[in-house]
């Protein structure tokens, strides 16, 4: 029975661990090792019995086993199943973090888009939206200076600021003075930056290897990005030092300004549309009365001296008549050209009607103002014009009155230079004649 016990032992063995061939081999040599050993036991029951437990018992092992291993497989199959949506859930929730990220993100750009326009929205000059954008841009990035280069007029303006020691960016100089506008003259180096903005790329950075110019001392790199209206370049904001991850907000700054600069260059058109000759390209009448009220009244609080010349175009009618309005819309627009080309800046200069012209010299005594005079006449009286086919020549009466030695009121300083104007036209035109008392009134 030993050789018996040995084979059903290995057949049970064989049912927990090993494969079914084996199993199925070694409990037909444990049931035929019993029949030999037993066989005379199959006459009664309990032989067959134990027969039958010695034939399944080592399936029974196996067919369990054989479950188990259905059961965890199918244990693995439901966990990989989980680990396949475990997997899918984290890609989502990545997905998902990504989009929050760039949400945020969209959220901090129209947010800096809000603060920027809410601090340049009120801005009518440009400098003042200069100054404004000052205000915000420490706020948004982290730069060494700023510049805006403004390209809607016939030669860029510049306004620079400068970072202060408390942070700050403040402007190099008064924006809104007229020193300020001698003094900012245009750069090398930002002359190069407006080449690079317009024939390259909306925004970049650049070195003074790359831009091929010299920088400022202590500077390193340079970034600009583009203003455009319409897709044609309005300006350039040029930031220094600016980190690279900002380039991006500066464009979004740079966004903003273009439409708030559509709308300052917008104003100042109505604006001089208001105040500008359409025909001469001088100030109208009434906007010249109101700018020399201010002066008279700043003269006047500091004891200082100015001096009106009223200024007529000799026989203008007579060229109207020869030659035709046209012609003569040509003749008086270069007059008034020429006059303002040779006056001062701080100088006023409008058309009072028809072929009448106003100019206030400010800060000039009588004395300094008759030389101005008679160059100006001179020079309408070499000038050649040219119009249409015709060329021609004019000449100009000029009377004068100064404040205060003639008129403590700007009506008065009119009427007065008025008198004399038409004393140079009595006594013969082409001349400059001054108030005085002798001078008969018209």
């Amino acid at each position: 029975m030993t050789g018996v016990l040995v084979c059903w032992v290995l057949a049970m063995v064989s049912g927990l661990c090993w494969a079914q061939a084996y199993t199925t081999l070694l409990t037909l040599a444990t049931g035929l090792a019993w029949l030999w050993k037993a066989g005379s036991a199959l006459t009664t029951w309990a032989g067959w019995l134990q027969l039958v437990a010695v034939g399944l018992t080592p399936w029974l092992l196996a067919t369990q086993r054989r479950r188990e291993q259905e059961v965890l497989k199918a244990l693995h199959v439901e966990e990989a199943v989980h680990m396949s949506q475990m997997s899918d859930a984290a890609r989502t929730l990545l997905s998902l973090q990504r989009a929050t990220q760039d949400i945020e993100t969209q959220i901090a750009d129209i947010t800096d888009l809000y603060h920027v326009t809410k601090q340049t929205g009120g801005a009518l000059h440009l400098h003042e939206l200069f100054a404004a954008s000052l205000d915000i841009s420490p706020r948004l990035l982290s730069v060494q200076g700023l510049r805006l280069i403004d390209l809607s007029g016939h030669t860029p303006q510049v306004l620079r600021a400068v970072r202060a020691t408390d942070g700050r960016l403040t402007p190099t100089v008064d924006t809104g003075s007229v020193a300020a506008s001698e003094a900012d003259h245009v750069q090398e180096l930002e002359r190069a930056l407006v080449r690079e903005a317009l024939s390259s790329r909306q925004s970049g950075n650049g070195t003074a290897r790359t831009l091929g110019c010299a920088f400022p001392p202590g500077l390193s790199r340079i970034s600009w990005a583009t203003l455009s209206r319409e897709q044609r370049p309005i300006g350039v904001l040029v930031a220094e030092e600016l980190p690279e991850p900002q380039l991006k907000t500066l464009s979004i700054v740079a966004n903003q300004l273009a439409l708030q600069c559509s709308r300052v260059h917008l104003y100042q058109q109505v604006e001089a549309l208001a105040v500008t000759d359409a025909l001469t390209g001088l100030f109208v009448r009434s906007h010249f009365l109101e700018r020399a009220r201010e002066e008279l009244a700043r003269s006047k609080r500091h004891g200082l001296s100015c001096t009106l010349l009223m200024a007529d175009l000799d026989h203008f009618k007579q060229k109207n008549d020869t030659f035709g309005h046209l012609v003569g819309d040509v003749v008086l627009r270069e007059v008034a050209r020429l006059l303002q080309r040779n006056l001062r800046e701080i100088d006023l200069i409008a058309r009072f009607g028809g072929e009448e012209l106003i100019l206030l010299l400010i800060e000039t005594s009588l004395e300094q103002a008759m030389p101005i005079a008679e160059r100006l006449k001179q020079l309408v009286e070499v000038h050649p014009i040219r119009a249409y086919d015709e060329r021609l020549t004019q000449t100009i009466s000029l009377g004068a009155a100064a404040f205060p030695d003639h008129a403590d009121t700007l009506e008065l300083l009119i009427e007065r230079a008025d008198q004399a104007l038409y004393a140079a036209k009595r006594t013969g035109r082409n001349r400059v004649v001054q108030w005085s008392e002798t001078v008969v009134p018209a």
